[in-house]
């Protein structure tokens, strides 16, 4: 397993990934499926932000199998967004991605924003260091200060 940044030539399977009711089941926000032209304008903005770092998870044969996203949307933390394929679920390998792009980044506090219906989401931050900041009746909020 392997993460790289992200090209302009993955924008299209980001788009097939975000639109997997895999992925809109557990968002906060964008729920309902996004067009392509919504995703290419989100895509070129994310690749020009220097606030944002996108990196594709790949397989031993370079076969991308997810993505990891930090991107600093307020107050000094970079939220956290990660997506695998179903078959690559439960293996390790979203924690070793996570773990390998902490190390890639030089900014420390760290954010995930967990739906309250995504426990396995939720266990999975606080099995990677993440603690609870707060809740409310909709989603957890748990972050990561990296030393």
């Amino acid at each position: 397993m392997n993460i790289r940044k992200i090209k302009l030539e993955d924008s299209t399977q980001l788009f097939n990934w975000v639109n997997k009711t895999d992925s809109l089941s557990v968002k906060i926000e964008n729920q309902k499926k996004i067009n392509f032209s919504a995703h290419s304008k989100w895509f070129s903005e994310r690749m020009n932000d220097p606030n944002t770092s996108i990196w594709i998870i790949e397989n031993k044969n370079k076969i991308p199998i997810g993505q990891i996203r930090f991107q600093k949307k307020m107050d000094n933390y970079f939220d956290v967004d990660i997506y695998l394929t179903k078959h690559e679920r439960k293996k390790g390998v979203a924690s070793k991605a996570l773990n390998l792009a902490i190390n890639k980044v030089n900014f420390c506090s760290f954010r995930a924003i967990i739906k309250k219906s995504n426990r396995r989401s939720y266990k999975f931050f606080l099995k990677n260091g993440f603690s609870l900041s707060h809740e409310d009746k909709n989603m957890w909020v748990l972050v990561n200060i990296k030393k």
